[in-house]
Order: C-alpha cells, then sequence, then structure tokens
C-alpha cells in the first residue's frame, strides 16, 4: 500500500473502487508472497513474485476501471491470475490455489467489509 500516493488514486476516474480494489490487490500480493516462506506447502516452486507485479496490475486496474463504467471482475481478475501472477505459476494446482484467492478477494464484497482474514475485514473506501 505503502507504493501508491494519494495522488495515483485520485487520478482514477472512480478512486473509490481504486481504493477498494487496491488495497485487496495489495492483500492479495501480500499473500501470495508470504506463501513462499512455506516452501513446497506454500507454492509447489519458488515463483519470483515481486513489488514490479503489483505496480503494473495497479496500473492494469487503473485503465480498466477509467475505460468502464461497473468494476470489471471478470476481466481484472483473469488479467491478474492468469497473466500477471499467473506469468510466474507453472503448475496447475498452484494456478488454481492464485486464481482462488482472486476469486476471494476481488468482488463486490469489498464495499461491504468483506472479511480477508479472520477477523479482519476489508476498510470502507470512504474512510480512508
Amino acid at each position: 500500500w505503502d507504493n501508491f500516493s494519494q495522488e495515483s488514486i485520485d487520478e482514477c476516474s472512480k478512486p473509490r473502487e481504486m481504493k477498494a480494489c487496491l488495497f485487496s490487490l495489495c492483500w492479495f500480493h501480500a499473500v501470495v508472497c508470504g506463501r513462499r516462506r512455506f516452501g513446497q506447502q506454500g507454492w509447489s516452486r519458488k515463483y519470483s513474485f515481486n513489488t514490479g507485479d503489483l505496480i503494473i496490475c495497479s496500473n492494469v486496474l487503473k485503465s480498466y476501471l477509467d475505460a468502464n463504467d461497473e468494476v470489471p471482475w471478470d476481466d481484472l481478475r483473469y488479467i491478474f491470475g492468469e497473466i500477471m501472477y499467473g506469468g510466474h505459476i507453472t503448475d496447475a494446482w498452484d494456478r488454481r490455489t492464485c486464481n482462488t484467492y482472486l476469486q476471494v478477494y476481488q468482488n463486490t464484497n469489498l464495499f461491504n467489509g468483506l472479511e480477508l482474514a479472520p477477523g479482519f475485514k476489508s476498510p470502507s473506501p470512504d474512510s480512508f
């Protein structure tokens, strides 16, 4: 989250949606990077996820939000899970895990206090 300024969020034509989706994207990034610490119990291989993936995904997110009337959830999940992060993934089960995380973290419930982890709900984009 620290990689993104308020100005970069405000540049989006839908700053409320940008905040919520970007927060969720940062959470997703932390989860997929954190799984590496568990060796083959986390991912079957050591994938090279990095901050560049997160930043590029945020640029794609902004572009898609600006170009669409509604948040294009399916498009974003596909791009993030199959192309950006998925481009690193070579194992089918790892790809399935990555896409499952995106199904859980990137959806309309972000605006209604989606539980990202036990006891931790997504913040309201109007309050931060």
